[in-house]
């Protein structure tokens, strides 16, 4: 009797941890810090959770001054650890994803708030031509003239014109999307761009693009 409950009790165990085991080495998903730190050594600024748009500022804004929630405190530590990175001449931030739809727009802009409040002077530029979330976030019309509208005819449109305050601080500025190109990828290829960078970088202490995937 003792015999069949000791093997009864190591099967008992036995299978679950068999089970659990083949399923890790199946696993081909990364659902964790600790799944990117197995693949890259590319350093790991922040994680940051899933906005609660109940209370947002403007659009999908969750950012507030003052306010130490679970929110606040993830983008701090991002922004901290972005600031040490960045050196003393390098002003631009660029965010992308690896698929659509995956929070890049969000980031961005909740990312150029914090940075606002800390007292930097920055930018956001609506680099996603195709499909522009940052719109969405600040809640700009998305007819609303932008980049893409520089970009086609700099000689038409002054570029300072074209840049919206954000309505949440003042030192933030947002520079939208404009117009949908028929050929966006050429549009952004053009030495327009880097024109467009390096003068608003006159102006800003930060310039985040917020891109295409």
């Amino acid at each position: 009797t003792k015999t069949i409950y000791m093997i009864a009790l190591v099967t008992g165990m036995g299978i679950p941890v068999a089970i659990i085991y083949v399923m890790g080495l199946l696993q081909f998903r990364i659902e964790g810090r600790a799944d990117v730190e197995k693949l890259t050594s590319v350093p790991i600024l922040a994680e940051l959770p899933k906005g609660d748009l109940q209370n947002s500022v403007k659009g999908t804004i969750v950012i507030h001054e003052n306010k130490n929630n679970l929110m606040e405190e993830a983008y701090r530590s991002f922004r901290t650890n972005l600031l040490f990175m960045l050196e003393p001449k390098q002003k631009v931030i660029l965010i992308t994803s690896s698929q659509p739809s995956e929070g890049k727009s969000f980031v961005a802009g909740n990312l150029a708030v914090s940075m606002a409040y800390l007292g930097k002077k920055v930018i956001v530029v609506g680099l996603d031509i195709r499909k522009s979330g940052l719109n969405k976030v600040f809640g700009i019309n998305g007819q609303t003239p932008g980049i893409t509208n520089y970009l086609n005819a700099p000689e038409q449109n002054d570029l300072y014109r074209l840049i919206v305050p954000s309505g949440i601080s003042p030192n933030l500025d947002i520079l939208p999307r404009g117009n949908v190109p028929p050929n966006p990828t050429e549009l952004v290829s053009r030495p327009t761009l880097d024109n467009a960078i390096n003068r608003l970088k006159d102006l800003y202490d930060l310039v985040i693009l917020d891109t295409a995937p």
